[in-house]
């Protein structure tokens, strides 16, 4: 089922984010959160935007979330969005199923357009994006680095 975040879906939806951040390079941070720090980031998403989680049996499998693109007026109508899923949730639809809702929230908020940053080469993340109507705006070549390695980022955009 997908819900709306509650604040007992924190620790839950962190220890789904660290797994990225200690096991992946589909996050920039390098060391995992805690507690605070998870809520420090997310604090100016719970005012603003939807957070939205998928729960299984009582477990918390999934979350999505919108954040300010950038911080000038001229962005309001623009937001950065994310899409986390536990392992045992990969390969289901589940991240699609979250990401159709987020973007239904989205339009009923009158955002004017979704970005997004891929990590690359992400092959599932990129087909996932250009069956929701996401197009590839632009690719950014080693622009991060992680675990000894340069990253590649590619932004998808979406006009609602």
């Amino acid at each position: 089922m997908i819900r709306q975040f509650k604040p007992s879906d924190l620790n839950p939806m962190r220890e789904i984010y660290n797994h990225y951040v200690e096991n992946t390079l589909l996050t920039f941070d390098e060391v995992a959160l805690t507690e605070t720090e998870f809520s420090d980031k997310l604090n100016p998403v719970f005012s603003k935007f939807p957070c939205i989680v998928y729960e299984k049996e009582g477990k918390v499998l999934g979350f999505a979330y919108a954040t300010e693109w950038k911080q000038n007026p001229a962005y309001r109508f623009t937001v950065s969005s994310s899409v986390y899923l536990h392992p045992e949730a990969l390969d289901k639809g589940t991240g699609t199923s979250l990401y159709r809702k987020l973007i239904e929230e989205l339009r009923e908020m009158k955002i004017h357009s979704i970005v997004a940053g891929i990590l690359m080469p992400n092959e599932k993340s990129t087909r996932m994006h250009e069956r929701l109507g996401f197009s590839k705006v632009a690719h950014l070549s080693q622009i991060g680095y992680k675990f000894n390695k340069w990253i590649d980022v590619s932004y998808w955009q979406m006009i609602l």
